[in-house]
């Protein structure tokens, strides 16, 4: 009789692909280190069963790379990643939030001015919580948009991991992150008051001045930014 298959346990790859995520986007592990199984696997002190799992997940995700014979590396943050999806976004994004607002039923203002309160409460936080406070927002502004595919589209792009790091990269910036509060309060404000040309206007002029922001920051790594 055929035998039940092993497999890793999955709480462990779970672990260990966030233990290394956070060290890629904590640049612990920099753009294009070679990860050496048999050294992760020591200090992290685990087997290369689950070492492997985690790795291979990484590399679906987008943070690593493959090279042929010579092993897996770290992926960088490149200016093709932020032109390709700030490209999008610009897009579709504001004309999706336009339609939601025009749209748009009590819930779904008092909804999204309840996230924006939240986000501003515990602004700054950790990375990881601001950025799903970003996300929350960003996605329950075209959440009532009646163009499903545009929404659904818009959701694939945010549920990229790469979106992850390029927000970790753009929260280095101390002026940028206050900036983008105050831009998210008058983003919601036209929401809440119904003014879906408004919404679209800051919402398009949010995206661009970030993607600004990125690739200035990507240009010129070690330029320290003054306070305003």
């Amino acid at each position: 009789m055929p035998q039940p298959i092993a497999r890793p346990d999955t709480r462990l790859i779970n672990e260990v692909y966030l233990q290394l995520r956070t060290a890629i986007v904590n640049g612990e592990l920099g753009p294009d280190t070679r990860l050496l199984q048999q050294q992760l696997a020591a200090s992290l002190g685990v087997s290369r069963t689950p070492l492997r799992e985690a790795l291979l997940r990484l590399e679906r995700d987008g943070f690593l790379y493959s090279l042929p014979n010579r092993g897996m590396f770290v992926r960088g943050l490149t200016l093709h990643d932020i032109a390709e999806l700030y490209q999008l976004r610009e897009v579709l994004e504001p004309v999706a939030a336009r339609l939601a607002c025009e749209s748009a039923e009590a819930v779904d203002i008092a909804r999204i001015k309840a996230i924006q309160r939240d986000h501003e409460q515990r602004y700054p936080q950790s990375v990881d919580g601001a950025f799903h406070g970003n996300f929350d927002l960003h996605t329950s502004l075209i959440r009532s948009c009646p163009n499903g595919r545009m929404a659904q589209h818009l959701r694939d792009i945010w549920d990229q991991n790469s979106a992850f790091m390029i927000f970790r990269y753009y929260t280095r910036s101390v002026g940028a992150t206050r900036a983008m509060v105050g831009e998210h309060r008058a983003i919601v404000e036209a929401f809440a008051a119904g003014d879906g040309v408004q919404v679209e206007t800051l919402l398009r002029t949010h995206i661009r001045r970030a993607s600004d922001t990125l690739r200035e920051r990507l240009l010129h790594p070690d330029q320290q930014e003054r306070e305003a």
